[in-house]
């Protein structure tokens, strides 16, 4: 197409046999290039072209009947024709090679001397239906083939050549068996994700996904006959299996990607063809029939789950101009001199939303509780996540155009083309609910004390995680614990910098904090500015102070290199201060980033089984009367820092009926973020929490051991084996937040964790935004 320059325009016949060939070719596809070529022969006759069809047993209806259906007939391009009947006299070889089955004959003969006696039987069954119309066994046979061959790959050539082979038997054999599925293709997922571990070199990943899908119940993984809870299970797995995709694909476009532009260039082959290459590398391997099957078998899930194909992280209604863009890091300190909504391909959760943006939405996901979803719910900007690929196509269609989005009570979002008048007229109105003065952000003084205890956080002292934590002392109940803490007063890193010894460090400062202007060079600025606090030595008053106000807390005081390590870690925070987010946020709403001023909370860290985060009144809707929560393996940083991709066990419980709380979401991270028994410094500011702005996730929380990301294994721990524990586990966490709301008057933020014993701790709290 590309050489004959015809283009790819829908409704035409060679675009839709072009689609059903980029998504799943079969054994049809022989017949239907020979009637085409029969076509091209006979000077355009639609007739010679039936008659071929005809002889192969292919009708219209089973031509429409195609995944990606074959509708329209064939048009004539005379001046085109010699060039298209040698293009396709060479496209009918590849397609009888492919479906032939030569390739695996021929390698199986090759390689008989080194067959294991294990595979011989798997390999007769495939080598005699190859091609068969009973798809799940040639597949599993295949798989349980290469299988058999894995320990004697290495020992010959030939072996290598056999096992290629039947990767491509099975890849051909789930195209062909998929188009009208449905969720019966659910059958194919685990043989394709082992087939797919059997081909990668690093197969970590997709075999914790293989597992996890293998523990779900026998009706869920053939698709039919399962409930809700199931389907929910089910999903969990599937967002995970397709973030393993998305890696493969990097993988493999991120290696083969940089040699086949050398080659393309060297070769003198034409740009379309290199740059398309990875793709179809991709597009040609193992992990691609198992997206295909995924997509059959999803929507069925996705609607016996009652997820619809939305996600509302932060419910508005928005009128702009669409852009779509491949990230929002790269443009978070950009000012939209317009009203804009943007269509993300990728989100972190860590970003800002830039000035001017109405409306983030993406098909990637993002934890509801992540800086960006808290900050997109306190400017009131539209963000949600789309897991539809064909509204995500028809929203990019309308890039350039003026767009009106909102919310529906269904829990999706409606979009439709705007004039720019409409625009212009919701954008003054935004900007008149919008104005006020500048946020004032009050320097408090440093009191005077190196450390206080709980008994000594107080206004202008401590921020407001150290003073919810002292005000909830005696007011819960007795299983819902509180760690012992101690806080590093506000305007303490100040209050140092002005010691005779580090003049020159607070000058080098001065000179650093001015040469931060908003632009490209604000992150070397910033850097520069990090750099210098980390420079500057801790008075031995403090680090005596600190110790002492330990032992009285009942906190463990580390010695020696420890104690260096608790000395780093609080710097670290004062640090924070200067980081590029922080920057990004404060100039936005007018607030000058060195008007921060750091307290510190120390905290001995609970040996936690789980963390939890709870919002007392649902983020999602606003509705003050259920608790929304969210829950994982690990540390609390693997939800609110936005680094760990996937869902955790998120759940809901209405006020008035706290016994039964509801599933929402099963967790789907690959990975939990855990640190060893140890002391964390936590950031209290004077930036975070104030009238107007939510400055909370801002700044650093800093442990003194080192975190570390691993692999976690959900579908073996008792939040999914033992319904007992999780809906006994679940209630505790809901009372605990409700119990928190009432202690202190409002509703609150939480974060805590849960040690094997099943014990609720609070870690902290603060006014919900």
């Amino acid at each position: 197409m590309h050489r004959n320059k015809i283009p790819e325009k829908k409704g035409t016949w060679m675009e839709e046999w072009h689609q059903k060939l980029h998504n799943n070719t079969t054994p049809d596809d022989v017949p239907i290039c020979e009637a085409y070529l029969a076509f091209l022969r006979s000077n355009g006759d639609q007739g010679a072209y039936w008659s071929v069809l005809s002889n192969a047993g292919l009708t219209r209806s089973m031509l429409e009947s195609y995944d990606r259906p074959i509708r329209t007939d064939p048009h004539f391009f005379p001046d085109k024709k010699a060039s298209l009947i040698g293009e396709f006299e060479n496209y009918l070889k590849i397609l009888k090679a492919v479906h032939s089955g030569a390739d695996l004959q021929a390698s199986a003969s090759a390689a008989s001397g080194y067959v294991p006696g294990g595979a011989k039987g798997y390999l007769g069954y495939v080598l005699a239906n190859s091609n068969g119309h009973e798809i799940l066994p040639i597949v599993e046979a295949s798989v349980e083939a290469r299988a058999e061959l894995a320990p004697v790959l290495r020992n010959s050539r030939d072996v290598l050549y056999l096992d290629l082979a039947l990767e491509t038997v099975v890849r051909s054999a789930a195209e062909r068996g998929v188009g009208h599925a449905g969720p019966r293709a659910a059958a194919l997922i685990a043989p394709l994700l082992q087939n797919l571990a059997l081909s990668l070199g690093d197969n970590e990943e997709v075999c914790y996904c293989l597992k996890a899908w293998q523990d779900l119940p026998h009706s869920v993984r053939f698709g039919e006959g399962f409930g809700k809870d199931d389907a929910l299970r089910a999903m969990a797995v599937i967002e995970r299996v397709r973030r393993a995709l998305a890696s493969v694909s990097d993988y493999v476009s991120q290696t083969v990607g940089p040699v086949s532009q050398q080659f393309g260039q060297a070769f003198g082959c034409e740009p379309w063809a290199v740059t398309l290459f990875p793709e179809e590398v991709v597009r040609g391997g193992p992990a691609f029939a198992v997206s295909l099957v995924l997509s059959a078998a999803e929507p069925h899930f996705r609607q016996v789950a009652e997820l619809g194909a939305w996600q509302i992280i932060s419910p508005a209604s928005c009128w702009g101009r669409l852009e779509v863009v491949p990230d929002l890091h790269g443009i978070q300190e950009k000012v939209y001199s317009e009203p804009t909504v943007l269509l993300v391909k990728h989100v972190s959760g860590e970003e800002e939303v830039p000035l001017g943006v109405v409306g983030v939405l993406s098909g990637d996901t993002c934890d509801v509780l992540a800086h960006l979803s808290v900050r997109s719910r306190n400017m009131h900007v539209l963000f949600a996540t789309c897991y539809d690929a064909s509204q995500l196509g028809d929203l990019e269609a309308m890039a350039g155009k003026m767009v009106a989005c909102e919310t529906t009570p269904a829990g999706s979002v409606k979009w439709r083309e705007a004039d720019a008048a409409e625009v212009a007229a919701h954008a003054a109105g935004a900007r008149q609910a919008a104005a006020r003065g500048p946020i004032r952000v009050n320097i408090p003084k440093w009191s005077g004390k190196w450390v206080v205890g709980m008994d000594g956080f107080q206004d202008g002292v401590v921020g407001a995680k150290s003073k919810n934590l002292a005000g909830l002392r005696g007011r819960l109940p007795d299983w819902i614990s509180l760690p012992s803490s101690c806080t590093v007063p506000f305007s303490t890193f100040e209050e140092v910098l002005k010691r005779r010894e580090n003049r020159g460090l607070a000058g080098d400062l001065a000179k650093a904090i001015k040469a931060v202007q908003p632009g490209d060079g604000a992150g070397l600025a910033l850097a520069r500015c990090r750099d210098l606090v980390m420079q500057t030595p801790v008075p031995e008053e403090l680090q005596n102070a600190l110790r002492q106000a330990m032992r009285d807390g009942g906190i463990p005081v580390p010695e020696g290199e420890q104690w260096n390590d608790a000395m780093w870690a609080l710097k670290s925070v004062w640090a924070s201060k200067y980081n590029d987010r922080a920057y990004v946020s404060t100039r936005k709403v007018g607030i000058n980033f060195d008007d921060v001023r750091m307290a510190v909370l120390c905290q001995r860290i609970v040996p936690a089984q789980y963390a939890y985060v709870i919002h007392t009144t649902n983020p999602t809707n606003g509705d003050a009367g259920e608790i929304y929560c969210e829950l994982v393996l690990g540390l609390g940083e693997a939800i609110v820092s936005g680094t760990v991709p996937g869902a955790a066990l998120t759940f809901v419980a209405r006020k008035d009926d706290m016994d039964n709380p509801r599933v929402l979401l099963y967790p789907s991270k690959s990975e939990g973020m855990f640190v060893d028994e140890s002391l964390i410094f936590r950031s209290d500011s004077n930036g975070e929490d104030l009238e107007g702005y939510a400055g909370a996730g801002l700044y650093d929380s800093v442990t003194t051991a080192t975190t570390v990301r691993r692999k976690v294994d959900y579908s073996s721990d008792p939040l999914m084996t033992d319904p007992e524990f999780r809906g006994r586990l679940m209630r505790d966490i809901c009372r605990a937040g409700l119990a928190i709301e009432q202690a202190l008057g409002s509703a609150q933020d939480v974060e805590g964790v849960v040690d094997r014993e099943g014990k609720v701790t609070v870690v902290q709290t603060r006014p919900q935004m």
